[in-house]
């Protein structure tokens, strides 16, 4: 989207690009996918990565470690998961999601960067993280009872969805089988 002539109080406008060879309009078709292509990369960084993995797991290493003896089998299931990642986070707000960090230089210009990772923060639900939930949230998939698993996809060839469920599923079981060793009737 580009600034609305009439300044930033109207919002912004969006274009359309198509893909051109020759001249200005491959000039802009280039542009505008290196655009598009470090703009994702950022919400990538950012969004993706920081807030959606490293951000919002604190809280779990923070309980886990406070809560839970180093001998119980929860601790002993979250550890291995948990390593390392307190030190990493304290890295990543010294030198790329800070004020003035890498991100900031490089990718989103001035105090956006918090903004936009704060704004969506505020709409984050930890209940939607799970990938089934998240494939349903976003309508590429729907429930269905007739499933074994009670989903059935929108899109059948999507790999993302089709090999993320069966690892997701994978991963339920053996958790699940793991936890009922320790808490048969939960």
């Amino acid at each position: 989207s580009l600034p609305h002539p009439q300044g930033d109080l109207h919002g912004a406008t969006s274009r359309v690009f198509t893909p051109s060879e020759h001249g200005i309009e491959g000039s802009v078709w280039h542009l505008a996918k290196a655009y598009v292509a470090v703009n994702d990369s950022g919400y990538h960084q950012l969004i993706s990565h920081w807030l959606n993995t490293h951000a919002v797991i604190e809280p779990f290493v923070i309980a886990t470690n406070r809560q839970l003896s180093v001998l119980h089998p929860i601790y002993k299931l979250l550890h291995p998961h948990f390593r390392d990642t307190m030190n990493i986070n304290a890295l990543a707000r010294q030198i790329l999601i800070n004020a003035g960090g890498v991100l900031e230089k490089t990718v989103f210009p001035a105090k956006f960067a918090m903004e936009m990772s704060a704004a969506i923060y505020k709409s984050w639900v930890f209940t939607e993280q799970a990938l089934p939930a998240d494939l349903l949230k976003r309508g590429v998939a729907v429930p269905d009872s007739s499933q074994s698993r009670g989903l059935k996809l929108v899109i059948k060839d999507y790999p993302y969805a089709v090999d993320g469920l069966e690892i997701w599923w994978a991963i339920e079981t053996w958790v699940s089988e793991y936890c009922s060793f320790y808490y048969p009737t939960d």
